[in-house]
């Protein structure tokens, strides 16, 4: 038994973070994020922020958005649907705001999503890092 548990173990760490992901998760699971985004050219500014609740279904994403910038945000106050998907780690988001609202990244073995947001057609680094899980 110790021998297969170890083989497990010596196994999930060469697997890719992406496929531990989905070991850590399971298929079905939910999130509650804190997720920022700032522009990738420019002067680095406050970044626009808010909180994400998401629940991921056999790589179906889906949930809501809230905004709740300190800095003057367009979205301010608004709920926001979220849809998207995820394979192999990588991980698209579609936030029904008007202009559109689109992150495309990765989702870490911890749940973290980092990419590049498009907004307007302006590119933003975005970061969302779970807040709590149930």
């Amino acid at each position: 038994m110790t021998k297969r548990l170890a083989f497990v173990a010596a196994l999930a760490s060469l697997a890719p973070v992406a496929a531990r992901a989905v070991v850590l998760h399971g298929h079905v699971w939910s999130a509650t994020y804190v997720a920022a985004y700032q522009p990738t050219f420019g002067a680095a500014r406050v970044p626009y922020s808010g909180t994400m609740k998401l629940k991921f279904d056999h790589g179906i994403v889906s949930g809501t958005y809230v905004a709740e910038s300190t800095r003057p945000d367009p979205l301010y106050g608004r709920t926001i649907a979220v849809s998207g998907n995820v394979s192999e780690g990588q991980i698209t988001l579609i936030l029904q705001a008007p202009g559109g609202f689109t992150v495309r990244g990765t989702l870490a073995g911890d749940g973290e999503i980092s990419g590049t947001a498009t907004v307007k057609g302006t590119f933003y680094t975005f970061l969302a890092k779970v807040k709590s899980s149930p």
